[in-house]
């Protein structure tokens, strides 16, 4: 399996509760729709070293490969709604795809709705 890891920065001008409401909401609504999409995680970044440059938020998504998530992310209609969404809410991003190796399982995941 595979981890696509986006860094997300709010649009400029944008209030962190309305970036985070948008990015886990109607953003998080159409990334569940991603084909082969096997896991949605959102890391809200409460502190960032060095500050100035600071992002919002960590998001991860997983796939059965690197292939299945560029498929996914070339499929239409999905690929224009994450395009025209992003204008909405998002000032910056950056990805990578990660291959993970757990040396200590982390305690199970907490469910915020």
């Amino acid at each position: 399996m595979i981890k696509r890891v986006s860094l997300v920065r709010r649009k400029p001008g944008m209030t962190r509760e309305t970036f985070l409401a948008h990015w886990m909401g109607p953003h998080a609504d159409i990334v569940r729709q991603l084909p082969g999409l096997r896991g949605l995680r959102f890391g809200i970044v409460e502190r960032w070293s060095p500050e100035e440059a600071a992002w919002d938020g960590v998001g991860e998504i997983w796939f059965d490969s690197i292939a299945d998530a560029e498929r996914a992310f070339r499929t239409e209609p999905y690929i224009g709604m994450l395009i025209e969404d992003r204008k909405k809410f998002m000032g910056e991003a950056q990805w990578c795809f990660v291959e993970e190796r757990t040396a200590v399982a982390p305690p199970p995941a907490s469910v915020n709705t």
